[in-house]
């Protein structure tokens, strides 16, 4: 019964508007989750120190990487995020937010997960995401905030965000449109020697002698 209910609270915030997607499809993202069957191990070391709420839940790791520079300018296009939360219950059902804040303006959700379950302290109940952001993410250094809320209630459970964790701070990112724009240059040469000028003369005398021709026609 509670697995039914687990799915049926999946379905209907994945069909609710602007869920388990990017934000007006400013990103493209891709979930995953451990295929390993749960396992309630006590024996992990925390690896978050700090973050900036919990509750009966919270957070152990948050790993980052990024990738994707095409115009090799130093900002990436896409993010990859695994987190790995934690609770004191013995289950808790719970959705991921992910946001990022620019060094100037406001911040912006770009994905919102399905319903997933923490089981105490397994090291199986991880979230990943691949996110390749679409547009409206110009380069700039951004600040990562995830936040768990409870899927049955809507409440805020954790957040970690890099004003707690430097890792997660000055994240150097564009959009794919932008990283696609490799800014060239076209330099026409004409060289200094008599070939070269009598070719340039020659290519003007052309161009004089259509601008005359068309004039006598009309």
């Amino acid at each position: 019964m509670k697995n039914f209910s687990l799915l049926l609270l999946t379905a209907l915030w994945l069909c609710w508007p602007g869920q388990g997607a990017g934000s007006e499809l400013s990103s493209l993202t891709t979930e995953r989750r451990s295929d390993t069957p749960i396992s309630l191990k006590h024996n992990k070391a925390a690896t978050v120190t700090s973050q900036g709420y919990q509750s009966h839940v919270w957070f152990y790791s948050v790993d980052l990487y990024l990738s994707g520079d095409r115009n090799a300018n130093g900002y990436y296009h896409r993010l990859e995020v695994e987190l790995d939360a934690d609770t004191s219950e013995p289950y808790q059902a719970v959705f991921a937010e992910f946001s990022l804040l620019p060094s100037y303006g406001d911040e912006r959700i770009f994905y919102t997960s399905s319903v997933f379950e923490l089981y105490r302290q397994s090291p199986d109940d991880w979230l990943a995401i691949d996110t390749v952001l679409q547009s409206q993410f110009p380069a700039d250094e951004y600040l990562l905030t995830v936040r768990l809320f409870d899927a049955n209630t809507g409440y805020l459970l954790a957040e970690v965000s890099g004003f707690d964790d430097a890792n997660l701070d000055l994240l150097a990112l564009e959009d794919v449109n932008r990283d696609s724009q490799v800014h060239t240059s076209t330099t026409v040469a004409v060289s200094g020697g008599s070939a070269g000028i009598f070719s340039l003369l020659a290519v003007c005398l052309v161009a004089g002698w259509r601008y005359y021709r068309v004039l006598g026609a009309e």
